[in-house]
C-alpha cells in the first residue's frame, strides 16, 4: 500500500519536525475554528478548544495514532473537545440542540471523506496502468516527495531519465488529472 502525503506529514509530526506540524495546524486551523464557532457561538471558547487541539497534538507527537484521514480525526477531535465543554458548562441540552442544528455540516464532512477516498482509489487504479517504472517514478515523486536527483539515484539512473519517465507519466495521466478536476 502506497504511502499518502497525510501518512508521509503524520510520520514527520511524530518525528517531532515542527514545519510538519505548522503545515498541519495552518491546514486545518481555520476550518476547525470556523466549526467550533458556529457550534459554541463563541469565538474566544472556539479559538481556546482548537489551540488546545493542536496543543495536545503536539504533545502527543510520539505516541499519536491516528486510522482515519487527519481531516476527519481533527473535527471529531475538537466536536468531542466541545461536547466536553458544554458537559463541563453545565449546558449538556444545548450541545445537542447545537449538533442537530450542524448536522449538515457533519453530513458534509462524511461526503467529503467519501470522495475522498473514492479518488485516491481511483488514482491508484488509473496508476497502475503506466509502465512499472513510470509508476514507481510517479508515486516516489508525488507521495514520497523524493527529488528528482533523490529518485535518479535510487534507480541509479541520470537525472534527465527520471524527468523523462515522469514527462510520459504526465502525458498518459492526463485523462486521470481531468476526471479529479472535474470530481474536485
Amino acid at each position: 500500500m502506497a504511502t499518502t502525503q497525510p501518512d508521509i506529514l503524520l510520520d514527520r509530526i511524530r518525528n517531532g519536525e515542527f514545519p510538519a506540524f505548522e503545515t498541519l495546524f495552518n491546514t486545518y486551523w481555520e476550518a476547525l475554528y470556523q466549526y467550533a464557532a458556529r457550534v459554541t457561538g463563541s469565538e474566544a471558547d472556539a479559538q481556546d478548544l482548537i489551540q488546545d487541539l493542536f496543543t495536545d497534538i503536539w504533545e502527543r507527537r510520539e505516541t499519536l495514532h491516528i486510522t482515519t484521514h487527519i481531516r476527519h480525526y481533527l473535527f471529531s477531535a475538537a466536536r468531542k473537545m466541545i461536547l466536553r465543554k458544554f458537559r463541563d458548562d453545565g449546558l449538556k441540552e444545548k450541545h445537542l440542540e447545537k449538533f442537530v442544528q450542524y448536522e449538515d455540516l457533519r453530513s458534509e464532512l462524511t461526503m467529503t471523506t467519501i470522495i475522498h477516498k473514492d479518488i485516491i482509489t481511483q488514482l491508484h487504479d488509473d496508476l497502475n496502468l503506466l509502465p512499472e517504472k513510470e509508476r514507481q517514478v510517479f508515486r516516489w515523486y508525488h507521495f514520497d516527495e523524493l527529488s528528482i536527483r533523490e529518485i535518479a539515484q535510487k534507480n541509479g539512473t541520470a537525472e534527465q531519465t527520471v524527468r523523462n519517465q515522469l514527462n510520459s507519466a504526465y502525458r498518459k495521466a492526463q485523462g486521470l488529472m481531468n476526471k479529479l478536476l472535474f470530481l474536485l
